[in-house]
């Protein structure tokens, strides 16, 4: 496939990367789209520990798969993955945080889902959870994954192929089962 990149690098119990995300927090008056909001960064150890994590990247932000199939049923189905002991769900992607929270605010996400920006890819490259979209002039990109987090090790990790590639193992349906 030309693919090898793309490789389950991170093991169950392994210690999560420290790296920094930028986010916009989600506020009602930002869903008016009038208003930008203020971008800040949280580092995800700090952010992410003694909780349970739901963390689902994508490789951008609406873009076809994830922005039809993949995130709009997570954000539907996110009061049932909380009701199973989850603290905080996450999209994360390449996208600016600006882009990130408009995207949120798209999907009505609210207070449900954070809606962030892998900075500088860090988190996925750590996790050799990248994607290059370059023949597609898009880059270098966060890979399509599912990642389980409790208390910043990992529970379960499940990636899919490619940008256009079945949704599956990152899918809410499959976070669910494995939850």
């Amino acid at each position: 496939h030309g693919n090898s990149n793309f490789i389950m690098a991170i093991e169950k119990g392994a210690t999560i990367p420290n790296t920094k995300m930028g986010l916009i927090p989600w506020a009602p008056e930002l869903d008016s789209g009038e208003v930008c909001g203020v971008p800040t960064s949280f580092e995800t150890h700090k952010e992410w520990k003694g909780k349970k994590i739901v963390v689902v990247s994508i490789p951008g932000a609406y873009t076809p798969i994830c922005h039809q199939q993949h995130i709009p049923p997570l954000v539907k189905r996110a009061d049932e993955v909380k009701a199973k002991g989850v603290d905080a769900i996450y999209v994360i992607a390449s996208n600016d945080p600006y882009v990130m929270s408009a995207w949120g605010i798209f999907n009505n996400a609210k207070d449900k889902v954070v809606f962030a920006s892998d900075l500088n890819i860090a988190f996925s490259k750590a996790l050799g959870a990248t994607i290059d979209l370059s023949f597609k002039d898009m880059g270098e990109r966060t890979a399509r994954y599912a990642l389980i987090i409790d208390d910043l090790k990992v529970v379960d990790f499940g990636s899919d192929e490619g940008d256009t590639g079945k949704l599956q193992n990152a899918s809410v349906e499959t976070i669910l089962q494995k939850l």
